[in-house]
């Protein structure tokens, strides 16, 4: 099977040299770069190369955005190529169109490396929706902000001083919002639910950063017996769901507060299969790029399952109910909805503590 990149950044480096050591059956054609950066005999400057050449069956968009990544998806969606994205940003901005055009032109549109790397979430969530209904959802999706959480707990640091050495291994972008701020996170959720449901969730719910951290707010957990995590949180009743993400109050000795480092820890529940957990590298050139592969390969043995968001869901926010705390201390009783509503009124720290 030929395919083509689009992108050569650390994700498409690691499919390529990873295809060069276990070639699989799979050929890199063509490798799409930005303009002045098209240099060697596979590199272009130029999609129409790609998507008009007959011999590439499949696309693997590895670029970094929401656009122009989005916008080629649907180019080469249309041009009859089945795409494999590692791009969260580009996918959640229009998931249910972009499922519905891979499905118009007959071709498939995979992203198993969108959510959690190289662990097998997404594939997993696929399986288990076959004969289980998932009825919540919960994880730590997003490594830079357990990365700077645990280095917190572990060794009593301030947030700014773990964010800068964060920047400095490069866990963290010199921009961190999209970590620290929940918006990777509420990508990965958006996609990750809408799986589990079989239906488009709403694009607005709860997000709620860490930005405003310190240690003095972890000093009183800790003297609780409890950890905080950065987290999706998701339960589902029937045709009805709620969903946020949240600093989330964990005790002390569950699995999820002793997460290390940059890793990732997600788990669903199913009606029959109970709790799954899954725990590995939720990011990095070589644990993504295996999730790619292992996409393409679904495609050279036309083992793929598809995808269809045929139900209709309704956001209920009532089914996340718990605690929130605040910066200065207070707690209170209500929907993450309620509280996250009152943290921004009040431009506070929000973290939440619930039973799921």
């Amino acid at each position: 099977m030929k395919i083509a990149l689009l992108g050569y950044g650390t994700v498409g480096k690691s499919v390529e040299a990873l295809l060069a050591a276990h070639p699989a059956g799979i050929e890199i054609k063509k490798i799409l770069r930005r303009a002045g950066k098209a240099r060697g005999p596979l590199m272009t400057e130029d999609l129409e190369e790609i998507l008009q050449d007959p011999e590439i069956e499949a696309v693997v968009e590895v670029l970094s955005g929401t656009e122009p990544a989005c916008s080629y998806i649907r180019r080469a969606l249309s041009a009859g190529k089945h795409v494999v994205s590692a791009n969260k940003a580009a996918l959640a901005s229009d998931f249910p169109a972009l499922l519905a055009l891979a499905e118009e032109h007959g071709v498939s549109l995979l992203f198993e490396a969108s959510c959690g790397g190289g662990i097998p979430w997404l594939e997993s969530i696929k399986k288990a929706v076959l004969f289980d209904e998932i009825t919540s959802l919960k994880g730590i999706l997003n490594g830079t902000s357990n990365y700077i959480l645990d280095s917190m707990d572990r060794f009593g640091l301030d947030f700014a001083e773990v964010l800068k050495k964060a920047q400095e291994l490069g866990y963290a972008e010199a921009d961190p919002t999209a970590d620290i701020g929940g918006f990777d996170v509420y990508n990965k959720a958006l996609i990750s639910c809408s799986l589990a449901y079989g239906g488009p969730i709403e694009t607005e719910f709860p997000v709620c950063g860490m930005e405003q951290l310190n240690k003095e707010i972890l000093d009183r957990f800790h003297q609780e017996g409890k950890s905080l995590r950065l987290m999706m949180l998701s339960r589902r009743e029937g045709s009805r769901y709620a969903v946020g993400v949240v600093p989330a109050v964990l005790p002390g000795g569950s699995i999820e507060a002793n997460v290390r480092e940059n890793y990732n820890c997600a788990s669903f529940t199913g009606s029959v299969v109970g709790e799954l957990k899954f725990y590995g590298q939720g990011a990095g050139g070589d644990p993504t790029a295996d999730a790619v592969i292992q996409d393409l390969i679904q495609l050279r043995d036309h083992t793929q399952r598809p995808v269809r968001l045929s139900k209709k869901l309704i956001y209920d926010e009532n089914l996340l109910t718990g605690t929130g705390y605040f910066a200065d201390g207070s707690r209170r009783e209500g929907t993450l909805a309620q509280l996250a509503a009152a943290a921004k009124e009040a431009g506070t720290f929000l973290a939440f503590e619930c039973a799921l």
